[in-house]
């Protein structure tokens, strides 16, 4: 799998100007859904850079990770005429460029994408490592290929603008990336202030976190081994969000990690630690205050859906 470049942005206009630069293709198309469309596209019509590219909505929110989604992308990408030498710009949050990378992937057997993430959880985790796909027949993830975007370009700025549910999701991936990182990672996780928020600062942890999981997917870029540490919480997790979505109650991807990485930590040391019998409840409230506000852990909830 090819090494796929990604880019802390000082200025969007300048670092998508260069990465369509180096995809030279014959026509242009940006995908948004239907809040990015209103809200992030805009900013990037004005550069000029997009003022030939063929638009395609879709919509938003993990219910719209569809097959039925997928074939609707593919059908405008077809009927526009795109060849295989076209080329995808992602713009959203982790299922526009999940399902944009696949569509990406598959349509003339693969063109050309750039991923630009504009929440959290996409900018820390899902738009990049090359992992694309969709849901199908009730399961998270269920169908992708492993297609690396050619660039991402990682603009903070968006965040200003994220709500405090989605920046909480994306929050969670970055506490599991310290938890199998380092300890210093982790500390400066722990201690930052997600109530009043230093942009700046959470700039260089987004960089940081981005990190972790590139120099994992460098060393198992097809997940035979280290890389399925990048899965801590998901097992579990996915679970949850497979039984909410067939409730029609649909919860963000990094709360369900979250919820998932306590009860796999909670497991770990019921199997490491078989004589000592520690209470779910003990094992959340030792979490400091940040991260407990970040997992809002339930207990009750996860004995329900469990």
């Amino acid at each position: 799998m090819s090494k796929q470049e990604v880019i802390l942005c000082e200025s969007l206009e300048t670092s998508l100007g260069r990465a369509i630069e180096l995809c030279p293709h014959d026509k242009l198309f940006v995908l948004t859904d239907e809040h990015t469309q209103r809200l992030c596209l805009p900013s990037l019509k004005e550069s000029g850079l997009l003022k030939d590219a063929v638009e395609i909505c879709i919509g938003a929110e993990d219910i719209h990770k569809t097959l039925e989604t997928l074939a609707s992308v593919w059908m405008a990408l077809s009927t526009q005429g795109a060849t295989r030498h076209s080329l995808l710009i992602n713009l959203g949050g982790g299922m526009v460029t999940d399902l944009g990378g696949f569509a990406a992937a598959t349509f003339k057997r693969g063109i050309s994408y750039i991923n630009i993430p504009t929440t959290l959880l996409a900018m820390v985790d899902a738009s990049v490592g090359g992992k694309t796909g969709i849901n199908f027949n009730g399961l998270k993830n269920e169908i992708g290929a492993f297609a690396p975007a050619n660039s991402v370009l990682i603009e903070t700025e968006f965040l200003r603008t994220l709500d405090t549910h989605n920046f909480f999701s994306g929050y969670a991936e970055m506490l599991k990336h310290g938890l199998i990182s380092n300890t210093a990672h982790w500390a400066e996780l722990l201690n930052f202030d997600s109530s009043s928020i230093d942009y700046a600062a959470l700039k260089q942890l987004v960089g940081q976190s981005v990190q972790v999981k590139e120099d994992i997917v460098e060393q198992d870029p097809f997940e035979h081994g280290i890389r399925k540490a990048l899965n801590l919480g998901h097992t579990v997790g996915h679970a949850f969000e497979s039984m909410a979505l067939a409730e029609n109650r649909p919860v963000l991807h990094g709360y369900a990690v979250a919820w998932g990485i306590v009860c796999e930590l909670y497991l770990s040391h019921l199997k490491a630690f078989a004589s000592i019998r520690l209470p779910i409840r003990t094992l959340s409230s030792r979490c400091s205050t940040s991260i407990a506000n970040v997992w809002e852990f339930n207990p009750s909830y996860i004995r329900y859906t469990a």
